[in-house]
Formats: structure tokens, sequence, C-alpha cells
């Protein structure tokens, strides 16, 4: 009986934690006020130039992080317009763009009409610019097929949430 009632509270509180242990805490913005962000951890995680990549298991969804100094972004920018280029992605129209501002910080948000192997994909810049300091910028890059991106929706919230957060405690 004892045996059973231990595990199943060990049960209860493997479950009650899952969320927190399956991500992953990664830092996107080095130095003295990182900047991090929680990746589930069924994604795949990898460092890139200017930061990190994660992808989803089955490659539907990608983000990218990548921080960046004010001068270099229209270098970044060309970056992904030619990697999408390759990957035979077309941007079809202007983007819709929105600005936020937060307290210690503004977020630029432009979600581009593009196709993807002659179907709609879904293609979203997030610029988050520091109000104070001389901290670096960050551009969040999301790329997605329509299906991963309702499939991962709540997953890809929570990492928005966590590097939201981890901005918020500068």
């Amino acid at each position: 009986m004892k045996t059973t009632r231990l595990a199943g509270a060990a049960l209860a509180l493997l479950l009650l934690a899952g969320g927190t242990a399956l991500a992953k805490r990664v830092t996107v913005v080095p130095g003295d006020q990182p900047v991090t962000v929680d990746i589930p951890g069924s994604w795949k995680v990898s460092e890139i130039k200017r930061g990190v990549q994660a992808k989803t298991a089955d490659d539907e969804v990608y983000i990218w992080f990548e921080s960046y100094r004010p001068a270099q972004l229209q270098t970044l920018i060309g970056e992904h317009n030619a990697y999408f280029k390759e990957q035979g992605v077309t941007i079809t129209g202007e983007a819709k763009a929105k600005q936020v501002e937060f307290p210690t910080y503004m977020l630029k948000i432009s979600e581009y009409p593009a196709i993807y192997e002659k179907k709609p994909t879904v293609l979203r810049y997030i610029s988050v610019v520091p109000k104070f300091g001389d901290l670096r910028h960050l551009l969040v890059s999301y790329w997605a097929s329509p299906e991963g991106d309702k499939e991962y929706d709540g997953e890809t919230n929570k990492i928005i949430n966590s590097l939201a957060a981890s901005y918020d405690a500068r």
C-alpha cells in the first residue's frame, strides 16, 4: 500500500513538473544581463552565427533568435532574404506590421504573405529593441507551415512569453 501511494505521489509530481522539466533554458543574448528563452525539450536547438535556432522535431516550425547591433540590421535582413530564396520561399506582398511598446523595450511585429512549394507559408519577424543602455537588439524570425503554426501554437506562445519575461526581468 505504501509503495502504491509513493508511486502515485511520484507520478503526480512528475506530471505537475512536466511542463517545466521538459523545457530547456537557452541564452539568446549573452552578457551581464543575458536574455534567455525556454524551448520545449522535444525541439532541436543549435547555435547559429548571431544566436540560436530552434525547430520542431518534424521541421514544421523554425524560430531564430539573433542578437545584433542596429547597424547590422540590413545585413541580417539580406541574409534572411537570401536564405528564404534559397529554400524556395517567395514573399508575395507587403508585410503587415504593428508596434507594441513596453516599459523597457519596443516590439515591431511584421508578418509577410509568402508561399513555399506553391502553398501558403507563415513568415513572421519580431524585432525587440531595448529602450535603455547600449543593449543589443534581437530579431526573432519565425517560419512555419500553416499546419505546424496551428499545431505548435501553444508551445511557440510559451517560448515568446518566456522571452518577454526575460526582457521584463532586466
